[in-house]
């Protein structure tokens, strides 16, 4: 199902949908991004994803994640914002706190479990293409 997974330091990401990797899953590989210099490294690798996948669908896992702190959400959020198609999958009570705080529930769906997100996502229409010419806009 998928093509390949690419790690960089605090994310791995993987196209899925061997067809037209139409849906980018995110997973996070450290468990603690409480420190601003972190949540600075997780913001710029976040943004080099929207730039090389703007037009697809992205599922962010927060299996992995313990904590986030604070800037670190707003470095998701950005990203949430800037992606527009995103899916939000794992978190636990905590985070979910957070999450709403930060308003990351006003733009991301969220998902119960990995399987329904990708599911979800992969539903989607693509943004490029004829494809989705008979397809409205996506709504947040």
């Amino acid at each position: 199902m998928s093509v390949a997974t690419t790690i960089q330091a605090h994310i791995a990401y993987e196209p899925i949908d061997l067809t037209n990797q139409h849906v980018v899953v995110i997973d996070f590989l450290s468990d603690d991004l409480t420190s601003p210099v972190r949540a600075s490294e997780l913001g710029e690798q976040l943004d080099s994803l929207i730039q090389r996948y703007s037009d697809r669908c992205f599922v962010i896992d927060f299996a992995n994640v313990r904590s986030l702190g604070s800037t670190a959400f707003g470095e998701v959020l950005s990203f949430v914002r800037q992606a527009t198609r995103v899916w939000v999958c794992n978190l636990d009570h905590g985070l979910r706190l957070g999450a709403s705080l930060v308003g990351l529930d006003d733009y991301a769906k969220f998902a119960d479990s990995r399987r329904e997100a990708i599911g979800e996502a992969l539903e989607t229409p693509r943004l490029d293409g004829d494809d989705t010419a008979d397809y409205p806009q996506w709504v947040s």
